[in-house]
């Protein structure tokens, strides 16, 4: 009896074997089958021969994780062919799945489109669904316009129900105009609502005009905001005659509105009528002269005497202008950077204890503001200077843990590490950009699609993923937009993540490195690599207003006479010609500045002339002290940018 269970026993784990490695081996099969016919069906689809595509796709394993997609392609497909009825088969099986990927809303709103074409009544419900299902979604916003759509192009016959009708019209089409104001169906939106037998109130001519400011239409927006109440819409009369190129008209509605409509306004508009009225002067402290003999005492007061710290006073009563900012405005908007400004004074003029002060109260109102990797450097090399050198250490260890990819967690490391030598890294080793999740996205239905190189659909799918927007934009050869897409993500993120995250190669890729490292010459490469980035952010073709142009922006009378000392071709049309050209300008620029690489960015940017007269101008000690009295915002801003991204460089590579 006991042998018996026993061979009864061994009967059923070896069945269980024999169907779990059944299972396996189908699965296997399965997903291996799917990524070849998905592969070559995707290559056929590309030729635009829908045809064969559509039978392609019909290969892949109905237990494949690439089903989905493949029945989403199908009925791209069958669209395509004018088959929209199949097309309607194909998405309709995407959506009844039980699938939680992204595929489904999207399947599920192209299915209601199709519907709309077809005039199936269904569609309006399909439409309601999804914005009950996705309320957040692209795909709800647009199912408001196709709501409305229906509603004009399917009137009742009662008198009574075509006017409340058309009330749901206007309120769908201003739903998607309020929700998506430069959307693609904002214009037609608009002009069915001008269809409408309706009165449209003050607020409604507003959004429209909203709309149309926005999709450069300024004629438009006039006409609609003529139709409101310049106590409502103050600001937007005057933005939108600032971008009809009406300064006077456009300042009249700004005055008045400073003094009489001011507090109606968000502060951000008002922020965007101060920046139009200050340009509209011929010099920008003339513009901000002006304004502040208006005496504003509320929303856009704390902006006007913040520019007049920046750029309305002189040198000498900054210090002063800044204390009054801050006290004036102890919680505005501006008040981290005044008092950072009063703390670096203090530094700057070696009141260290009094600048400690200023810098821990900094520490403890702002722990996230653009001022605060500054302040907490300045920390510890205040610390260093009292010989407090354990609070030293930590103040910069602390700016490398919260701000690692700034410039002052460059310095900070300097400082850390006693490097003399000033910039650490010397050579990079390559690696290329790739997919920028490491772990599975959305099932793992995304990553396989990036691997099979639909780029097409897994832009579709992840639209609000910046940072997989960057990497198509990369995989299509846009690499300017890539890496600004990629840069412009990372510093949304409030906690960094680690230099070996695949998100900064997207930002900071080394294209033509290769060809930098061939002409660097006697320059450290990553600078030339990181002055390139910054100037041209990878277009080969950028032009500058002044003149300058290619990968390093060089001017033609710089290229000029580098070509004519170093005797290169005379012509910036190539690549390689223009990297070396700017290497040898760089080189240059290095031996006459004391063969100083701080010195030769800032040339780079300022003028060899303006650095030499610098070196008396300004009172310094040390590396800090100069870059944070270099007279030019903008040279020691592109200082600070240069070096920064030398140092995230050699963290990444």
């Amino acid at each position: 009896m006991r042998r018996r269970r026993k061979i009864d026993l061994y009967i059923v784990v070896f069945l269980f074997v024999l169907t779990v490695g059944y299972f396996i081996y189908t699965n296997i099969s399965a997903g291996s089958k799917g990524y070849t016919n998905y592969s070559e069906a995707l290559k056929i689809y590309k030729t635009n021969d829908f045809e064969t595509a559509y039978t392609a796709f019909g290969k892949i394993p109905a237990n494949s994780n690439l089903k989905h997609a493949a029945l989403f392609r199908q009925a791209r497909c069958a669209t395509a062919l004018d088959k929209k009825e199949l097309a309607v088969k194909k998405y309709k099986k995407v959506v009844r799945s039980n699938s939680k990927t992204a595929i489904v809303p999207i399947s599920h709103y192209n299915m209601a489109v199709l519907l709309y074409e077809l005039k199936d009544r269904s569609a309006k419900s399909h439409f309601k669904q999804i914005i009950k299902k996705y309320p957040t979604s692209d795909y709800a916003t647009a199912s408001n316009y196709y709501l409305g759509m229906i509603e004009v192009q399917n009137p009742p016959k009662s008198a009574k129900r075509i006017k409340k009708s058309q009330e749901k019209a206007l309120l769908y089409f201003k739903d998607y105009i309020q929700k998506a104001p430069d959307g693609r169906f904002a214009i037609n939106s608009i002009n069915e609502i001008k269809k409408l037998d309706i009165r449209l109130t003050n607020y409604d001519n507003l959004v429209i005009a909203k709309s149309y400011y926005l999709n450069g239409e300024y004629e438009h927006a006039k006409e609609f905001l003529n139709k409101t109440t310049l106590s409502e819409s103050w600001t937007d009369f005057a933005k939108n005659e600032y971008k009809l190129g009406n300064k006077q008209k456009a300042n009249e509605y700004a005055e008045r509105g400073f003094k009489e409509f001011i507090d109606t306004a968000e502060p951000k508009d008002v922020y965007e009528v101060i920046d139009g009225y200050i340009s509209s002067f011929p010099t920008r402290k003339e513009g901000i002269s002006k304004l502040l003999s208006m005496n504003l005492k509320s929303t856009g007061a704390d902006y006007i005497d913040y520019l007049n710290c920046k750029e309305g006073v002189e040198k000498g009563v900054k210090e002063a202008c800044y204390r009054t900012l801050y006290e004036k405005y102890p919680n505005g908007q501006f008040s981290a950077d005044a008092l950072y400004n009063l703390f670096l004074s203090k530094y700057l003029q070696k009141k260290y204890y009094d600048a400690q002060r200023l810098g821990i109260l900094h520490t403890k109102k702002y722990s996230n503001a653009k001022s605060s990797p500054a302040v907490s450097y300045y920390m510890g090399r205040i610390a260093f200077k009292l010989k407090h050198y354990e609070n030293a250490n930590n103040y910069y260890k602390q700016v490398l843990y919260k701000f690692p990819d700034s410039y002052y967690a460059f310095r900070a490391s300097n400082n850390l590490y006693k490097d003399d030598g000033f910039l650490p890294f010397l050579e990079l080793t390559q690696k290329p950009v790739v997919f920028p999740y490491k772990k599975s996205l959305d099932n793992n239905l995304v990553v396989n699609l990036a691997i099979l190189k639909d780029y097409d659909l897994v832009e579709e799918l992840c639209k609000k993923d910046k940072f997989i927007q960057s990497w198509i934009a990369y995989e299509k050869g846009d690499y300017t937009l890539s890496a600004v897409m990629a840069r412009n993500a990372l510093e949304e993120i409030p906690v960094k993540p680690d230099f070996d995250d695949l998100r900064w190669r997207l930002a900071y890729p080394l294209h033509y490195y290769d060809i930098v490292d061939k002409a660097k010459g006697d320059n450290n490469p990553i600078i030339l690599e990181s002055i390139l980035k910054e100037e041209s952010h990878f277009n080969p073709k950028a032009k500058s207003l002044a003149g300058a142009s290619g990968l390093m922006q060089l001017m033609p009378s710089t290229y000029s006479e580098v070509a004519q000392k170093y005797a290169i071709p005379k012509t910036l049309d190539t690549v390689p010609a223009n990297i070396a050209a700017g290497s040898l300008y760089y080189s240059g620029l290095k031996k006459s500045l004391l063969g100083r690489d701080l010195y030769a960015i800032s040339a780079y940017n300022g003028g060899i002339g303006s650095v030499t007269g610098w070196f008396t101008k300004i009172n310094y000690n040390d590396t800090d002290e100069f870059v944070e009295q270099i007279p030019y915002p903008e040279t020691q801003n592109y200082v600070k940018k240069v070096l920064r991204t030398y140092w995230v460089y050699g963290n990444i590579y």
